[in-house]
């Protein structure tokens, strides 16, 4: 049996499995408004949709990038308050949106203020929780409550006939409470290095590993916004919620498996598994089959974070963590937007089973790009 979880570790993810969870509400409740509200109101096809989504998730991920660097370098409350702070400032601009033109740059700014918070946040995980895979676990499974209820709280809002505004304006909420409990209880600050070490290059982190991991992310990304953007037009909005709730669910079991010695094993049967769904969602002869297929998909699709999580702790050194998770994730959301952009083409031109066989193949390759990496242990944890 593991060991619990100490005091100290549960500190540090109880709020920062919040912020997790208020981050992706905001960023998963955009799908249901693009496929329910945007698509009337501002009169867009299915390109305009897919464009809009990249815009979130590419902006999502370039501001990682510099963000992870001032993680390495800045106490981490400072950077999360910053980013919960422009996430309820960019939810009001998108709430009064008066054109599309206006709604993009909206979106552009929710997701910019939003990337702050991943890089910030795993690298105080990796640096200061002992049980890191248990730790990443959890902290997704906050994200996952958020994935699903956010989209939730939207759907259920338009169904009753509340104004599309006045729902995203009630998104803030969330973000305000994160800003309160952030000012009232710091987080502890880390050191990027232990105590008398000498602070390893910047070209450390320029492994074989860390670029495979990059690739892991990217192709994974791919998968998740090409798919995720459109999967309420399939759906509805009320599976999608339940779909992406399951997915609270793995992040659990997945977070528990990442403590083993091979998750880079356990994650490359998982991606060929999603992927495995994925060419079933396009062959599935009947609504009820798709459907199932759609809820073990939502499952799958966030039990792979935990674990790719881990292969950044495992393959860059500890003092460049925050930037190894920003390059992270401008992989699997500012490159892997292309999906959403791709989606967006192929349902316009009616090949939607065609959508779902290249998203199951970017799993695919997502999966062997992470077979290995990190099998002699945890490279970067020591430096």
């Amino acid at each position: 049996m593991p060991a619990p979880v100490r005091r100290e570790d549960r500190a540090v993810v109880a709020p920062l499995a919040f912020l997790h969870g208020t981050v992706h509400a905001n960023l998963l409740a955009v799908p249901v408004f693009l496929n329910v509200a945007w698509r009337l109101e501002f009169q867009a096809d299915d390109v305009t949709i897919g464009l809009l989504a990249a815009t979130l998730f590419a902006c999502f991920g370039i501001s990682s990038v510099p963000f992870g660097l001032l993680a390495d370098l800045r106490a981490p409350s400072k950077l999360l308050l910053v980013c919960v702070l422009g996430i309820a400032i960019s939810l009001a601009a998108v709430a009064a949106s008066p054109t599309l033109p206006w709604l993009a740059a909206s979106l552009a700014a929710l997701g910019l203020s939003s990337g702050i918070y991943h890089p910030t946040a795993l690298s105080a995980i990796s640096r200061t929780v002992e049980a890191q895979g248990r730790g990443m676990g959890w902290h997704g499974m906050g994200g996952s409550l958020g994935i699903a209820l956010g989209p939730a709280f939207v759907g259920i809002a338009l169904a009753a006939g509340w104004p599309w505004r006045t729902t995203a304006g009630l998104l803030i909420l969330p973000a305000l409470l994160g800003l309160g409990w952030l000012s009232a209880r710091r987080l502890p600050v880390s050191r990027a290095s232990p105590s008398g070490e000498q602070r390893a290059p910047l070209r450390s982190l320029a492994t074989a590993g860390y670029g495979r991991t990059l690739l892991v992310y990217f192709f994974a990304g791919i998968a998740y916004q090409g798919s995720l953007t459109f999967l309420p037009r399939f759906v509805g909005p009320g599976l999608f919620a339940l779909a992406l709730g399951l997915g609270a669910v793995g992040q659990v079991i997945a977070g528990n498996l990442a403590d083993r010695r091979r998750p880079d094993r356990i994650l490359f049967s998982l991606s060929l598994g999603g992927a495995g769904l994925l060419v079933l969602l396009a062959a599935a002869g009947s609504s009820s089959a798709f459907l199932i297929g759609a809820l073990a998909f939502g499952f799958v699709l966030f039990s792979l974070e935990a674990l790719q999580n881990t292969l950044v702790t495992r393959a860059a050194p500890r003092a460049w963590r925050g930037l190894a998770f920003g390059f992270s994730f401008l992989s699997v959301f500012g490159l892997g937007s292309v999906g959403a952009i791709l989606a967006g083409w192929l349902i316009d031109q009616g090949r939607a089973s065609h959508l779902f066989l290249v998203l199951g193949a970017a799993l695919a390759a997502s999966g062997l790009a992470a077979y290995g990496v990190g099998a002699s242990g945890r490279t970067g944890g020591a430096d």
